[in-house]
Parts: structure tokens; C-alpha cells; sequence
């Protein structure tokens, strides 16, 4: 029981430390700044978070990490256990070949694989943007259309991974990232104004000199504004548009040379986040009447 305590105290500490040096170059978003319009308390959401947490903690980690550790402790079933492990990727995982040959379970692997990660690491990564990006997203739609768009932009993306990437074709696809990427495109569309709260090392430092020169130059109009914080605000539009453009370099490279270096499915990405140009189709009919209307929304 005191193992379990430490080994779970000790796995959250290795997060928290993750994190933040992950978080020193490049900004880690971790909260949306603006308030809902419809006070709506974002349930499908949390519901995504939890559903995709219990497939990869409850299904696909005690093969992946229990027989790791049985490898290393020298016990011989570690190796089924990868193999169970392998199998599930390769049955349930998306492939090229279940929807042009219709073998395995055929295109249902679009939906499937939305929910399945490689590692705890990819639950993380990807469940940290869904937090960020897809409450506010879900208020501007209600709970059952922000599902459906969630779904057809990760249908879309994988759809489109078969289609333009000729490098791997038979590789499975698994994440959530596709349909993340569609829902942070719609929160650029729909917010690109808004900031979001980030974990991000050089901007904190570079944040304390410029704070400390605009107490010298403006004085008490300064005051009350903290000299450091653990986080920074940065424009959505800053931050989405650099993961745009991060996902759409490596993809113009797959499309056009058909080789693929990574494992990270950047062309998946990319048309994740052009598929959100639909969710005017989703969003609630007033919020539609004021965003072309140019109000706030």
C-alpha cells in the first residue's frame, strides 16, 4: 500500500517536472481567459477528458506498462503483454487498408482510434488542449452539436491522413489529436481575440524586466500589477495560428515527397484544424446571427 502511495506520488511529480520543461521553450496553454456566454457547464467535454482517460488507463496501459515492467523484471509474459498491447493498435488504430479493402472493422477504425493513445504522455498532451480549447467551443454550440463536430473533425482528419499521406498507409493512427485540432480551429474562428493562460518559461522571464520598466515609467498606475507569475496570456490567435503553421510545414513535406520522419501525425492536424471551417454549421443560431454581425460572441 506505502509503494503504491509513493509510486503514484513520485508519477505525479515526474508530470508536474515534464511539463514544465516542456513548457520552457514553447507555451503550454492550460485555461481559456474569457467567460461563457451561456453559463453552461462544459459536460461533453469532461466527458471526452474521462472517456478517453478510461480507455488508455483501464484498456490499453496495463498491457503497455505492466508488461514493460515485467520485461524488466526478467518475467517472460511482459512479451504477450506488448503483444496484446501491439494487437489492440493494429485492430482498433485507424489503417488505410481497413477502409480501401473494408477488412478488419472496416471505417468504424475513424471512430475507434479517436479514442486510443500511444502513451500516457499522448493522453496528456492532447487532453490538456481539449481542457483548454473545448469549453468554450462547447458553450458557443451546446453539449450534442459540439459532440458531432468533435466527431466529424476527427473523422475528417483521418480521412484525410489517407488520402494525402503516401508515405505509410497501412501504419495505424491513433489519438484524439485530429478532432482537438478541429476544435482549435473553430476556438480560432470564433475567438481569435481571447487569450489564453499559458505555462511558458521565456515568456515568464522575459515578462519580469518589462513589468519592472513600466513600474519605473508609469508609477502608481502600475500598482497592484504582480512583479512575477507562474503564467502568461497570450492572443489565441498567436498561439493557434504558430500550431498551424507548426503542423502545415512537416505536412507540405509528407504530401509532396510522400515520406514520412516523425510518428507525429501532422497531416492529421493539419486537416483536423481546416475541417473547423464547418462549425459555423454547429454553433447556436443567435451566436451565428452576432458573429456575422460583427458583436461579440
Amino acid at each position: 500500500m506505502v509503494g503504491d502511495i509513493l509510486f503514484f506520488f513520485l508519477f505525479i511529480l515526474q508530470i508536474i517536472l515534464i511539463l514544465f520543461l516542456s513548457s520552457l521553450v514553447l507555451p503550454t496553454p492550460i485555461g481559456d481567459t474569457g467567460g461563457v456566454r451561456y453559463r453552461t457547464i462544459p459536460w461533453m467535454t469532461f466527458l471526452l477528458i474521462l472517456v478517453n482517460a478510461i480507455v488508455f488507463l483501464a484498456w490499453q496501459a496495463p498491457n503497455l506498462y505492466q508488461g514493460a515492467q515485467a520485461i524488466e523484471d526478467g518475467d517472460q509474459r511482459g512479451f504477450m503483454m506488448i503483444y496484446q498491447y501491439v494487437v489492440q493498435l493494429w485492430t482498433y488504430g485507424y489503417r488505410t487498408v481497413f477502409l480501401r479493402d473494408g477488412v478488419g472493422i472496416g471505417a468504424f477504425s475513424t471512430f475507434t482510434s479517436m479514442f486510443m493513445h500511444g502513451d500516457v504522455w499522448h493522453l496528456l498532451g492532447n487532453m490538456i488542449y481539449l481542457w483548454t480549447f473545448g469549453r468554450r467551443v462547447e458553450d458557443a454550440c451546446g453539449s450534442w452539436r459540439y459532440l458531432a463536430f468533435y466527431l466529424l473533425a476527427g473523422m475528417v482528419a483521418n480521412l484525410g491522413w489517407s488520402v494525402l499521406n503516401r508515405a505509410q498507409p497501412d501504419l495505424p493512427a491513433v489519438g484524439a489529436s485530429g478532432a482537438i485540432s478541429g476544435v482549435m480551429g473553430a476556438y480560432l474562428i470564433l475567438f481569435p481575440g481571447a487569450l489564453v493562460t499559458c505555462f511558458w518559461g521565456i515568456g515568464m522571464v522575459l515578462r519580469l524586466p518589462a513589468v519592472l520598466v513600466l513600474m519605473v515609467v508609469r508609477g502608481s498606475a502600475m500598482r497592484g500589477v504582480p512583479v512575477w507569475r507562474w503564467t502568461v496570456r497570450l492572443p489565441a490567435f498567436m498561439l493557434l495560428l504558430f500550431f498551424l503553421v507548426v503542423n502545415a510545414l512537416p505536412s507540405f513535406d509528407v504530401i509532396q515527397r510522400g515520406q514520412d520522419y516523425g510518428g507525429v501525425n501532422t497531416v492529421a492536424h493539419l486537416i483536423g484544424f481546416l475541417a473547423a471551417l464547418v462549425i459555423f454549421l454547429y454553433v447556436r443560431k443567435d451566436l451565428l446571427v452576432r458573429y456575422f454581425s460583427g458583436r461579440f460572441v
